[in-house]
């Protein structure tokens, strides 16, 4: 500061000094009174440049691990609501094997095991409900992820391309795992039989009987001329229709029933059999090797053959229950780690952006003594130079 010469008058030293130093003291507690006031250390960029630019920094991250960790707590209930349907689709998978294994008892008969078929029939239906219903945002998740792709990727940290992805979910559906058959039209199911030229629906009958056909025919070979004597026989082994007398292979119309079979001379004579199955056109229950629908004619075979239908359903159901939680496992560990770097991001941040309010209050409580006894010495300077009115008496 200036040296004060009090006999000269043309400036007041002492109390421009003064006056200097109460403007500082002013300006110093306004500072600590701001941040007082705001909580921030940094109020403006020329508080502290660098610290401004580290903390902006660190807040954006911490704003982004927040979004993150809202990212992960979605993913975990869209999870959550496909597990869920798996859930119910495996209970009904158990009570469909269970009915199948009581039908693959001959304890049961026709009717008993119709029963059972409807009954497999409405629960493979409310397994494709289930698959229809599971959605999230509307779109399926049940249903092999259509609707997304194929995969569905969450965005689980701050940074792009720090994503989880759950890929290869499979297919629900019944006709998916491997539990019904949907067909577009009358079919008849029939494996290649060597004095079997055909099996078809009769061209314009107005009455088809579907279910289970079988043929029973007794080939013979004199000078010649071969000749057969056939049987059908329906599902309960009831004859439909039989040969007079023995004959050259060819068609047997099945008038009441609305079918046609040809047949053709084997390499040997000899007796043979073939089964067929005359199926309507909608969903049916598959049986071994799709050659088939599942129907209360059935044997007991073929409902044994549908109890490994169920389980191979079962093994996928329970494939894709362990993929998703083994996600959500992961997704809980994501959780945690995201938590951890969000409160630490955001401690960092306050530390450089925060004021220190017990430390700010010291500073305050002492310019304001500094601002009173600063203000009572600017009035002492300005009284100092009245002595020199001495001087004149």
């Amino acid at each position: 500061m200036a040296t004060i010469d009090m006999t000269r008058l043309t400036s007041n030293i002492g109390a421009l000094n003064s006056l200097k130093s109460l403007q500082d003291i002013n300006n110093r507690l306004a500072i600590h009174q701001e941040r007082l006031a705001t909580g921030k250390r940094i109020n403006n960029a020329g508080d502290d440049p660098a610290g401004l630019t580290i903390a902006t920094k660190m807040l954006a991250r911490s704003e982004g691990l927040k979004v993150a960790l809202n990212n992960v707590g979605d993913a975990k209930n869209l999870i959550a609501v496909a597990e869920a349907g798996m859930g119910r689709i495996n209970d009904i998978l158990v009570q469909m094997r269970n009915k199948a294994e009581q039908a693959a008892s001959d304890t049961l008969g026709v009717e008993e095991r119709t029963a059972v078929v409807t009954q497999l029939n409405e629960l493979a239906a409310q397994v494709d409900d289930i698959v229809k219903q599971t959605k999230w945002n509307g779109k399926q998740l049940l249903d092999g992820l259509k609707a997304f792709g194929g995969s569905l990727t969450f965005q689980t940290g701050a940074d792009k391309g720090d994503t989880t992805v759950l890929a290869g979910l499979a297919d629900m559906s019944a006709a998916s795992l491997g539990l019904v058959e949907s067909l577009e039209e009358d079919t008849i199911f029939s494996d290649s039989a060597e004095f079997v030229d055909s099996i078809e629906f009769t061209s314009g009958a107005e009455n088809i009987v579907y279910g289970s056909y079988t043929i029973k025919a007794t080939f013979t070979t004199e000078d010649s001329t071969t000749t057969v004597e056939y049987q059908v026989l329906d599902s309960e082994g009831n004859e439909i229709a039989a040969s007079d007398s023995p004959g050259e292979p060819g068609d047997i119309v099945l008038a009441d029933h609305g079918i046609t079979i040809k047949l053709k001379k084997p390499t040997a004579d000899g007796d043979y059999t073939h089964t067929f199955t005359a199926a309507e056109a909608g969903v049916w229950l598959k049986s071994e090797n799709l050659s088939t629908t599942l129907t209360g004619s059935s044997s007991a075979a073929d409902f044994a053959t549908f109890m490994d239908d169920v389980n191979a359903a079962l093994n996928i159901v329970s494939n894709e229950m362990t993929k998703i939680g083994s996600l959500t496992s992961r997704l809980t560990f994501k959780e945690d780690q995201i938590t951890a770097a969000q409160i630490n991001t955001e401690a960092a941040y306050n530390r450089i952006i925060s004021a220190n309010m017990a430390e700010e209050q010291v500073n305050a409580s002492k310019y304001q003594i500094l601002q009173q006894t600063a203000t009572a010495m600017l009035a002492q300077a300005n009284a100092a130079p009245q002595f020199l009115l001495s001087l004149f008496r």
